[in-house]
């Protein structure tokens, strides 16, 4: 199997919450992180962060993953979400990440 790797230097919010019946208050460990390196494989990629507290890798299945290209205040984010919504990242995206990961981003309508 055969590895990608892209160093960068974005900003983010990960997030996970305590079960996957949540509601707004369970959530739990929203932290500014930054990402600082992404690595792509055959069906699938992770996101290696930097918090507060400690380093993340988050792995993330094509299947498994919700990642979509969205238009926030400041302009275009990606939201990374695990199918089961127990963890998501919004992040920076610039075009470099963007052709990076362009095979897993489902484009919002």
């Amino acid at each position: 199997m055969s590895w990608e790797y892209k160093d960068v230097k974005l900003k983010g919010i990960a997030v996970d919450v305590l079960s996957d019946e949540w509601i707004e208050e369970d959530v739990i460990n929203k932290a500014p992180v930054e990402i600082y390196k992404i690595a792509k494989r055959k069906g699938g990629f992770t996101l290696f962060m930097k918090s507060p507290t400690e380093d993340l890798e988050w792995y993330f299945s094509k299947g498994l993953t919700e990642i979509k290209l969205k238009q926030g205040k400041t302009g275009k984010y990606l939201h990374i979400e695990h199918e089961d919504g127990i963890y998501w990242v919004d992040m920076q995206i610039n075009k470099e990440v963007y052709e990076f990961l362009k095979e897993f981003i489902q484009e919002q309508e």
